[in-house]
């Protein structure tokens, strides 16, 4: 009996058979019960022998009888092949175990029960469907998994995705919220879309699509209704198959009835007029086992009404009590259903259900990549190979005069010896399975779903108490594998940050690292996207000439005005010596990806005593012969998602691969320009994008100080939020060696920028497939190291074009801002707008296109002062008319009318909750250190950005602030919830909140009293030895600055005087910023802990 299915039942005349045999015998030492008496009353009905002592009947071998009379040959037969064991309750421990695995060996026997026998519902044997792989279908598959946020269900979903290989599968309740990201619940190979409900716990549905379908979100018909009605609806096409509609939906026990029509029939209706069948899947609450329940008439008239048929006919919810069918598949149309059915698996208390199409349904489509492989490579065998057989080659770089020649042989040289020891590989990448869910638990998993089948068919108490200890023992395997697995790799890597921050980013996703499938060829797709990549500047640059055409802005195009200089001022390009070239490439880091010749920087650093001589002479040869090489003029193109369809190319950022080599003359140029820039000043102090002590945070500083003290002045104050879009990439090239020439660049330096920027090309990478080259005409290159000071140069004069107001930028995000008296006005507005149409003429003549959509507009002042601004106070611009918004963000800063933070404070809070119950989720699998370490890197460094601009906030918002470290520090201490946090801060040596924002606005101060900060804050702090001679007791304490009112003194400038002058005299004296940072920390320590 051991080969035959647990299910089918002992025939009587066989049970008689093995009793008068001695066979069988009781199972003693179960407990008695209803459902047993009415077991040993069928028995006694039948008269069948009833067992003495025991619920249970096993077969077990007796020595002291034998047969003594002839029986059937078929009964002979059947006992022949009886595997004769003792019957025992399920032990989890015993599952792990390979060779104890008794569940196996568990036979039971009963008679079969007469046709005639009156079965509750409870009792009748429930048939269920095995999963079915490769049926070249496409299959679909709907689950109520109970929280996709518990890890353990997660999981398992994982394990059955990838076993069966389902195209579509379809969640209910979900109970994903905000704080939860795609990537943590993310399955290798398909796409998410989700709809969550986050204004109550619980809810939500989501659905996975195989990356190779292309999907259409239906967003008009996809929402919650107010009754908490989910409905997500989705348009799934397979390549050269027709389209199908699927509706994933969840009806909360909440929700009425009237649901059905009010919510569901017109976005059905809508639907139809896709012409495409629909599938309907889902947990709609409606028991259809009971056709004269409410909610199960409700479903079935609204599946008449719309001509739907319901093909589940098994329960989807079962317990050792009551069995109801609450998972549905309603379809439009019968002749696209292979089968359906019910799945016995039980990731939650709902099993599967699930819909084969008669749709051909491609293989999971292979993808391809092509990479070095270093499986062989030894570094030191490497440099021997590559200094035997290259010295003559390389040697010949010095006899050549073309640097373009000397590059290809220096390439050739390193790569023929390279690809015999890493040689290049196309590769096929495969999904990975789950680390730490390993055989036995995979073994123990499908034990426990046999044990849920056995208990469908018998029905038996002992059967289900089995099946119980079996998942609960799933479960906790699967959480001590996943904790040991990381805990064992931190431990692994902890003297290697690059490594251990895998593990934890593969631990705490935040962003989705999936390679996309694509419905066309990835060739075609790369040679569109290389033609939208390659042209955007171009085209951002002929749309700014039609903007000033329609906004009647003139563009001259006259010659640009030249700024004389002396010869002896000019800038001119110096060679570098080999410990130059070396210092570079030391300081390369090892994480950035090689360009089109596939050499990387730790290759680069490992062949360094052979390449150092040549480099050094093609970098110098660059710089004396005005020629930027050729092959480094090439850059290959990888297309990252933002946001939306993958396969439309402007969703997508793309990131340019540039060879290594190229950066190291990149920033040796870089260093020698920059370096005489700041020493003659030619850059604007407006732009604080690109230079040493400047940060977003020290421009909002000045812009905000600048608001508040007009405040303090009962002033008001306009600010507008300019958008530049594809900045960098419409640099006109012409205007850019014009300015160059302006900020001191000789007509040789002059001569070697043309070189550098003119005849590049680009291809764009799609997996393994490469699109052909294509010119870039327009922009400076990205990526490249040369870029953001290029950058800063061609926008250097744009500041001195607005005479009314201040422009301030950080790279390519300017402001502009005018204070102005309540009673002015009028006249402010005017002269505002005239400022504006001055920038935007400026950015038209440039090629730099000015968006007016995304282009903010704020009113600040204090509360009296806003109270009694005109109605109409929008302006005009670039033919839109801006009305003032009441909050906008500024540099990652959110700003509000009254500068008071509040909406901030909000979001920060927000955000910072949501990563860590992110980490709390995970905050088992790492040790206390660890946990620290991701949660200064990850939360701290967030909720602290730019804290000296929004320090003066509210206590209220301060305490809210708060509220995040408090969380923080009982997750790494693994505190209770109603644990006092005060002694876990100290604990962790953790300022509190006030005093960590005290210490970072201290921090500030020393930078600007020490010279260390930008100059337009350093000139603010004035101190009064720089008043008067006399030496006081307030020698080297710094001026107050006089403010009338509190928004004044709410400025960094009065706060950071009042911070210095009440520092300990041995704090201001510290020699470095970090030994008074350590001091200062270590005093307001020992000031808390009193």
């Amino acid at each position: 009996l051991r080969s035959s299915p647990s299910s089918k039942y002992i025939d009587t005349s066989l049970y008689n058979c093995l009793v008068s045999l001695g066979i069988l015998r009781p199972f003693r030492g179960c407990r008695s019960g209803r459902r047993v008496k009415e077991r040993n009353a069928y028995l006694r009905d039948q008269n069948i022998p009833r067992a003495q002592h025991g619920r249970q009947i096993c077969i077990s071998p007796n020595q002291n009888n034998t047969p003594s009379y002839n029986h059937p040959s078929s009964c002979f037969a059947d006992i022949a092949s009886l595997q004769t064991s003792r019957r025992s309750e399920f032990v989890p421990s015993q599952v792990v175990q390979p060779n104890t695995r008794n569940l196996n060996n568990l036979i039971l026997i009963r008679p079969n029960k007469p046709e005639n026998h009156n079965l509750t519902c409870a009792d009748q044997p429930i048939e269920t469907d095995s999963i079915s792989v490769n049926t070249g279908l496409i299959k679909v598959i709907h689950l109520n998994i109970r929280s996709l946020r518990n890890n353990v269900h997660l999981i398992q979903l994982r394990e059955l995705v990838r076993s069966a290989k389902f195209d579509i599968i379809t969640i209910s309740e979900t109970w994903l919220n905000t704080s939860v990201t795609s990537a943590e619940v993310n399955i290798d190979g398909y796409k998410l879309i989700r709809l969550d409900r986050l204004h109550k716990r619980g809810g939500g549905v989501c659905a996975y699509i195989r990356k190779d379908f292309k999907t259409v979100i239906l967003k008009d018909l996809s929402y919650i209704s107010e009754r908490n009605f989910h409905q997500l609806w989705i348009s799934v096409q397979c390549k050269k198959t027709k389209s199908v509609v699927i509706c994933v939906t969840y009806r909360p026990d909440d929700s009425p009835l009237s649901s059905f029509d009010n919510v569901l029939k017109p976005s059905y209706i809508q639907a139809l007029t896709l012409n495409k069948p629909i599938v309907i899947l889902g947990d709609l609450n409606c028991d259809v086992l009971k056709q004269n329940c409410p909610e199960s008439k409700a479903l079935i008239n609204f599946a008449k009404e719309m001509n739907l048929s319901q093909l589940i006919k098994s329960p989807t919810r079962i317990t050792n009590t009551t069995q109801s069918l609450l998972d549905v598949v309603l379809v439009s149309s019968n002749s696209l259903v292979r089968r359906s059915g019910v799945l016995n698996t039980t990731i939650s208390d709902h099993l599967p259900v699930y819909v084969d199409f008669k749709l051909k349904s491609r293989k999971h489509p292979p993808h391809y990549i092509t990479v070095r492989s270093y499986k062989n490579y030894s570094p030191s065998l490497f440099i021997t190979d590559l200094a035997r057989s290259s010295h003559d080659s390389l040697l010949s770089i010095f006899n050549d005069g073309d640097v373009n020649s000397m590059l290809d042989t220096f390439n050739q040289t390193i790569q023929s010896t390279l690809d015999s020891h890493a040689p290049i590989k196309t590769v096929k990448v495969r999904s990975r399975p789950c680390p730490f869910v390993t055989q036995d638990i995979k073994d123990l998993m499908k034990t426990r779903d046999q044990l849920h089948r056995r208990y469908l068919q018998t029905r038996d108490d002992l059967d289900w108490s089995n099946f119980k200890d079996a998942r609960k023992a799933v479960k906790r395997m699967l959480k001590d594998s996943e904790r040991n697995y990381y805990l064992d790799e931190v431990q692994r890597h902890k003297n290697n940050p690059g490594s251990l921050w895998k593990i934890i980013n593969q631990a705490i996703p935040s962003k989705s690292k999936e390679n996309h499938a694509y419905t066309k060829d990835p060739k075609t797709v790369a040679d569109e996207f290389n033609q939208f990549f390659s042209s955007v500047g171009k085209n951002a640059a002929d749309a700014s000439i039609r903007l000033a055409e329609e906004n009647n802005i003139t563009v001259e195009e006259t010659p640009l005005e030249t700024v004389y200089m002396p010869s002896q001022d000019l800038f001119s390009f110096r060679t570098v010596t080999s410990e130059e070239v070396r210092r570079v490439i030391a300081s390369l880091p090892l994480n950035k990806a090689p360009g089109p010749d596939k050499i990387n920087s730790r290759i680069l650093k490992d062949c360094l005593p052979v390449i150092l001589g040549p480099l050094t002479h093609i970098i110098n040869c660059s710089i004396t012969s005005h020629t930027f090489p050729t092959a480094w003029k090439e850059a290959e193109v990888i297309p990252i998602v933002k946001d939306g369809d993958h396969e439309v190319a402007s969703n997508n950022r793309p990131i340019s691969l540039l060879a290594i080599a190229s950066k190291v003359c990149e920033k040796i140029v870089l260093e020698q320009f920059s370096s005489y820039l700041i020493s003659k000043n030619l850059l604007s102090p407006h732009q604080s994008g690109n230079k040493k002590l400047h940060s977003t945070e020290t421009l909002n500083i000045f812009s905000t100080d600048t608001m508040l003290e007009a405040m303090d002045k009962k002033e008001l104050t306009a600010l507008v939020l300019l958008d530049l879009s594809k900045a960098f990439d419409s640099i006109n090239h012409h205007r850019l060696l014009h300015k160059l020439a302006n900020v001191g660049a000789s007509p040789a330096t002059v001569q070697w920028f043309k070189s550098y920027l003119s005849d590049r090309f680009q291809s764009t990478r799609i997996n393994s497939a490469l699109s052909d080259p294509l010119p870039i005409t327009h922009g400076v290159p990205q990526g490249a190291t040369l870029s953001p000071l290029l950058f800063c140069i061609y926008l250097n004069d744009l500041p001195s074009v607005s005479r009314d107001s201040s422009l301030e930028s950080y790279v390519d995000d300017s402001k502009v801002l005018l204070s102005f008296p309540l009673r002015q006005i009028d006249a402010a507005i005017a002269n505002l707008e005239r400022d504006l149409h001055r920038v935007a003429s400026w950015c038209c003549e440039n090629h730099l296109l000015i968006n007016p959509g995304k282009t903010k507009y704020m009113m600040i002042g204090t509360r009296q002062m806003m109270s009694k601004l005109p109605t109409d106070t929008s302006i005009s611009f670039l033919g839109k008319s801006l009305k003032p918004v009441d909050s906008a963000k500024d540099l990652g800063v959110t700003l509000d009318r009254h500068l008071n933070y509040d909406k901030h404070v909000s979001l920060l809070v927000s955000s910072c909750m949501n990563k860590l119950c992110q980490i709390n989720r995970a905050k088992n699998s790492f040790d206390t250190k660890t946990l620290s370490e991701v949660i200064s890197s990850l939360v701290i460094s967030k909720m602290v950005y730019c804290s000296s601009v929004w320090s003066n906030t509210s206590a209220s918002n301060v305490k809210k602030v708060q509220s995040i470290q408090n969380f923080a520090c009982k997750i790494v201490t693994k505190s209770r919830k109603f644990d006092h946090v005060t002694p876990l801060l100290r604990e962790l040596n953790w300022l509190p909140v006030d005093k960590l924002l005290y210490f970072r606005d201290a921090s500030l101060t020393y930078k600007c009293v020490n010279n260390l900060a930008p100059d337009y804050l350093c000139n603010k702090l004035i101190k009064r030895s720089s008043i008067h001679d006399r030496r006081t007791r307030t020698h080297d304490s710094l001026q107050i600055p006089l403010f009338k009112t509190a928004a004044g003194q709410r400025s960094f400038t009065y706060r950071a005087v009042h911070i210095w002058n009440n520092l300990d005299k041995n704090l201001k004296d510290c020699s470095s910023l970090k030994i008074f940072k350590v001091a200062l920390k270590k005093h307001l320590l020992a000031k808390d802990n009193i």
